[in-house]
């Protein structure tokens, strides 16, 4: 004889499986999400040079210089957004100049300063990238000018650069503005990177370098308590504030980043600074075609 089990076992059997069901689905989802996630993370990481985030400083009437970074950059396959840079004429006719959004309204020299405009402005562009980067809280963060030329590997090799970086880094100096950084220090361990050095101190190079979120909340209280009348240039000030170890430095040599100038004007600047600017091996506006 057949005996029909109640209708209230198999209810409890069709609830079990459906929430078993869900629980899998939820289970396997989150992990396939979170590994996702972790992925498009790397690969956001791999595509800033493994940083947080990559500023081209450029003054508004460089829009030439903007078309050829953006090129270089799209030919790197680099993501990067263009920072708005303070020029000389912001300095000096401060009624002509019009703030970005999000951007603190700062002091303006006064009218009979003695430092150059051209001295301020580059001070007061950096202040604001720096100040940008610990208002976003942003870990870490790549600056570089608008006029700079890249080693074609230099997203493979910043990779290996950045992991060989110790924890408590700060500072890092991809381009050189003087002598090899290997003539006055050592490479950081045996087994390091064979092209990071312990930086200097010299005057630092301005136009690529990398900081953490530590090193802009330190400068930017030293910075701070220097404008509006700073008696020394930024890079100056970068370079000492290294040189007595306050800030933990690194530098890349041979560098990866050198600047985009003609034979001319490397040679004027190596006559005005008995340094002569350093050239890339393998340059990647050179395989774009541009003249330099």
């Amino acid at each position: 004889m057949f005996i029909r089990a109640p209708p209230q076992r198999f209810l409890r059997l069709k609830i079990f499986v459906f929430l078993s069901a869900i629980c899998i689905f939820s289970l396997t989802g989150t992990y396939m999400f979170a590994s996702y996630i972790d992925t498009a993370s790397k690969n956001r990481n791999y595509l800033t040079l493994g940083f947080h985030h990559v500023y081209v400083v450029s003054e508004r009437t460089h829009e030439s210089r903007r078309r050829e970074m953006a090129r270089l950059m799209r030919f790197q396959g680099i993501l990067f957004g263009f920072y708005p840079a303070t020029s000389p004429r912001d300095i000096d006719d401060p009624g002509s100049y019009t703030h970005w959004v999000g951007e603190d309204h700062w002091t303006r020299p006064m009218a009979n300063h003695t430092e150059s405009p051209e001295l301020l402005a580059h001070f007061r562009t950096h202040m604001n990238v720096i100040n940008d980067v610990v208002r976003l809280r942003l870990p870490s963060a790549l600056v570089l000018a608008d006029d700079v030329d890249l080693e074609l590997d230099a997203k493979q090799q910043m990779h290996a650069v950045v992991e060989a970086l110790p924890t408590t880094w700060e500072i890092l100096f991809l381009a050189r503005c003087g002598p090899p950084e290997t003539s006055a220090s050592l490479p950081l361990l045996p087994s390091s990177h064979d092209r990071l050095f312990v930086a200097s101190g010299a005057p630092a190079c301005s136009f690529a370098y990398a900081l953490t979120y530590q090193a802009a909340y330190r400068l930017r209280r030293v910075l701070n308590n220097m404008w509006p009348s700073p008696q020394r240039s930024f890079d100056h000030v970068l370079g000492d504030m290294i040189r007595p170890l306050y800030m933990e430095a690194y530098a890349i040599e041979p560098p990866l980043v050198a600047k985009a100038v003609s034979a001319a004007a490397a040679a004027a600047a190596a006559a005005a600074t008995a340094s002569p600017l350093y050239s890339l091996h393998n340059s990647t506006l050179l395989r774009l075609g541009h003249t330099i």
